[in-house]
């Protein structure tokens, strides 16, 4: 497991030493750019993540290692909820109120928050950007890396604390404080020049606590003074522990409720041996109404002149070849080289107006160009199904258009899927998703910038 800690200017990677279970700085890579002055530019930003991920790969192996990732509270937006009865459920609320907050800024912000036993009803919301999100997870998976946790630096401080206790950073004569009290996440700063002192609130319900310098000089056990490396440790102590932490790399929505992570496994309850009449009325108008909202909803798409297009056959045609594809999970097929080539086009094309690509054809910008199979690596992969992809593409999208061809008569049997995106940035950043799952196979994809057209045709196998 490495793990990496990304502030404002520089990205750190901590790991084991060989001869020691204790860990370690390994690397610390210079950003070429502030994070905070590129949130806006999402090219930029994926350059100098990629930069500094290149850079430490070259005294590191990442391929086949799993990772966390801790990003520094000044990269981040805070939050302190009280739940009110007015609104359905806690996730409407904070988007309700942060929008209140932040404005316009909260389209651009992916949202996680948690609700500690003490004090119950008072949520603590911590917001990234939406752009810094994705293109962590982007480049991390494409230098080989399997992310397990994207957490607050903020989580890791909070996590051990009692409500009167405060975790330390300092810097030069400036302290910051993190705590979870009695009134919920606190986060302060103060700054001691000579006789002088500055504090600064930035988040909190409770008034600040009257600090001397003095106090934080002694080992006492009101405030826990940490650095880099102890922050470090604490969070490979939680993983292997599973003390509950906040976390990016997860759903958009509360994690932790009463202290307790919020369970998102179904489950399955037996039926009654008698038969539940009422129930069964309910179930059939359910599935009544589900299929006239079907219909609407393929009446809708339908309208899309993009549905009606002669390229649909060259998916069917390719079906037959992505039937055939190994259950091993570590194969690499040509989906693997189209979506890697695809990927790096825009290292090679300073300016993209149109490409097309198939299994051993790769145009870009009218020029023909190889399809590279050099630097695809083994990696393992897992399985999804239909609907929990659509829902993974519609939050990197929301105008997503798509159609599907359902083939059952096929062993085993499948789906084939055109989508529509407005965005070639989106676009991108759902290849990466779709090269996650082993039984999805990219078979076309076109992109012509005059016409506001980009298409990726996929086989999805059951």
């Amino acid at each position: 497991m490495f793990y990496f800690l990304l502030d404002n200017k520089s990205l750190s990677v901590y790991s084991q030493t060989s001869s020691k279970q204790n860990l370690t700085l390994t690397y610390k890579a210079k950003l070429h750019l502030p994070i905070l002055d590129t949130t806006s530019n999402s090219k930029k930003l994926n350059s100098i993540i990629a930069q500094a991920l290149d850079e430490i790969s070259e005294e590191l192996s990442f391929t086949n290692n799993r990772c966390s990732i801790i990003i520094d509270d000044s990269l981040l937006f805070h939050s302190i909820i009280i739940r009110s009865k007015k609104f359905k459920n806690i996730n409407e609320q904070i988007k309700n109120e942060s929008e209140l907050k932040w404005g316009k800024k909260i389209k651009n912000l992916y949202f996680i928050s948690e609700e500690r036993k003490t004090p119950k009803n008072i949520f603590h919301s911590v917001a990234i950007h939406h752009f810094l999100r994705e293109k962590i997870k982007l480049n991390f998976n494409n230098f080989g890396l399997s992310i397990k946790y994207i957490i607050p630096m903020s989580s890791i401080l909070t996590s051990g604390l009692k409500s009167t206790q405060f975790a330390v950073l300092k810097n030069g004569n400036k302290f910051q404080f993190f705590g979870n009290t009695r009134k919920g996440f606190m986060l302060f700063s103060a700054i001691f020049s000579g006789q002088k002192k500055t504090v600064e609130k930035r988040i909190g319900l409770l008034d600040l606590p009257i600090i001397k310098k003095s106090d934080l000089e002694k080992q006492g056990l009101k405030f826990i003074h940490f650095n880099r490396i102890k922050i470090v440790e604490y969070l490979a102590n939680y993983i292997f522990d599973n003390v509950p932490l906040l976390n990016f790399n997860d759903s958009n929505k509360a994690q932790i409720l009463s202290g307790d992570l919020k369970s998102n496994d179904s489950q399955y309850f037996p039926s009654p041996q008698r038969l539940n009449h009422n129930k069964f009325i309910k179930n059939l108008s359910s599935a009544i109404l589900s299929l006239l909202f079907l219909a609407i909803v393929l009446s809708f798409f339908s309208n899309y002149d993009f549905l009606n297009i002669d390229q649909n056959q060259a998916t069917i045609d390719k079906k037959n070849k992505v039937n055939n594809i190994s259950e091993e999970v570590f194969l690499i097929n040509p989906s693997d080289y189209m979506i890697a080539n695809l990927l790096n086009i825009k290292e090679k094309f300073s300016d993209i107006d149109t490409f097309y690509i198939l299994e051993n054809s790769f145009i870009v910008n009218g020029e023909s160009i190889d399809i590279n199979k050099d630097g695809v690596s083994y990696s393992y992969k897992t399985k999804i199904n239909f609907n929990d992809l659509l829902i993974r593409l519609f939050e990197i999208e929301n105008d997503l258009k798509f159609k599907v061809f359902s083939d059952e008569s096929k062993d085993p049997p499948s789906q084939n899927i055109v989508l529509r995106f407005e965005n070639i940035e989106n676009s991108f950043i759902a290849l990466s998703e779709i090269n996650k799952y082993s039984n999805i196979s990219l078979i076309k994809a076109t992109f012509d910038k005059s016409k506001n057209s980009l298409y990726f045709y996929l086989t999805i196998l059951k």
